[in-house]
């Protein structure tokens, strides 16, 4: 639970209340039948005298809040949390590249039909709870729109870190951001157990290469757990290391700092486990100032990683969104993972066996 959630439950029982107050109407929803979103459209929506582009407009925005409630958390989409509104607007904002007002839109038009659930005697909303309302208050929509990364060309992105990224461990740091999709947190708490490469020099200098239960029988592959400090990710997962990856990744192991620290990548000076700041930074050493921000573009940060392996998979190949949320840690179907060995191990085994050969061969080369 994080700590706002616990100052939040802490007061909830000092005076007692519920943080989840429509959490014991959902399984009532789930079982009626009728629409209560299209009950709004029927009452609201269609009597009014909308142009035909707005009321498709409003439907096309309830059915996306729709789809993502129950696909994200398999929970009726009239009774949510502020927290599921938080992670809808993030996600059309994040992965979906919406600007804060359309996404500022996107609320508006479902906090209209809870606003009339509240209003209506046969629903069961509270008047005193309203998770849009909430959710709009701890974010900022109102503000400029992120801008957009930098559309580099893989042959230009190819020739850039040949030409300019030396340095073995800093090549390392890039290229496996770039071919795995990993944040910056996510890779400064890598540990030498949770990466397997099929080298005997390498396996015979570091015993504990590759020695995590999660890469039992899963040669070249690299567990990443979701649980570790400042790693974002809602899930674990194991993903392939192509051929090319595990290349520069042996240059850098073989010269890597033997201290006796369990993680992979350390600091040049000292030989310390890195931190996200230290990973953007190496970033930011190569690639600005051609790469730095302007009136149109962010500048490349570690983040470039994962924004251009998510639009390879998903624009460029046409992975399923489920595979890529498997790929990225999002999390699936169903809700959160019970934090049991068998339950992450059954999720990996689903999802790492159905997408291994396939990212094989999609893995864009780096050529280097």
């Amino acid at each position: 639970m994080s700590d706002s959630k616990e100052r939040h439950q802490e007061f909830a029982e000092a005076f007692g209340r519920d943080i989840d107050p429509l959490a014991k109407y959902n399984e009532q929803f789930q079982k009626v039948d009728s629409d209560p979103f299209q009950l709004w459209l029927d009452d609201v929506v269609y009597s009014k005298d909308y142009a035909e582009d707005t009321i498709v407009a409003i439907e096309r925005r309830v059915a996306q809040w729709c789809n993502f409630i129950w696909t994200e958390y398999n929970r009726h989409p009239a009774v949510p949390t502020t927290s599921h509104v938080i992670a809808f607007a993030e996600y059309y904002l994040n992965e979906r590249n919406n600007k804060s007002g359309t996404v500022s839109a996107k609320l508006s038009t479902v906090n209209q039909a809870y606003e009339y659930f509240q209003m209506a005697p046969a629903f069961p909303h509270p008047k005193d709870y309203n998770p849009f309302k909430s959710a709009k208050m701890r974010m900022d929509l109102s503000g400029e729109d992120p801008k957009d990364q930098y559309p580099i060309p893989l042959d230009e992105l190819r020739e850039f870190i040949d030409v300019e990224v030396k340095h073995i461990r800093d090549r390392a740091l890039v290229v496996i951001q770039l071919k795995l999709g990993l944040r910056a947190s996510e890779v400064s708490n890598i540990k030498l157990s949770e990466i397997h490469i099929t080298n005997s020099e390498l396996q015979d200098h570091y015993d504990e290469l590759g020695t995590h239960p999660m890469l039992q029988g899963r040669p070249n592959a690299i567990y990443i757990p979701h649980d570790r400090d400042r790693n974002k990710s809602k899930r674990p997962r194991v993903l392939p290391l192509d051929e090319e990856l595990r290349r520069v990744l042996l240059q850098y192991l073989l010269c890597r700092p033997d201290n006796g620290r369990p993680w992979l990548f350390l600091s040049k000076s000292g030989g310390k486990k890195m931190d996200h700041t230290n990973i953007n930074d190496v970033w930011k050493k190569y690639f600005r100032p051609k790469y730095g921000p302007t009136d149109q573009y962010r500048g490349v940060s570690s983040h470039y990683g994962r924004h251009r392996f998510t639009t390879w998979f998903r624009i460029d190949k046409g992975w399923q969104r489920d595979l890529l949320k498997y790929l990225r840690g999002d999390m699936q179907s169903g809700g959160e993972l019970e934090p049991t060995k068998e339950a992450i191990d059954d999720y990996i085994h689903a999802r790492y066996e159905k997408i291994e050969n396939q990212f094989r061969r999609d893995i864009y080369e780096l050529r280097v």
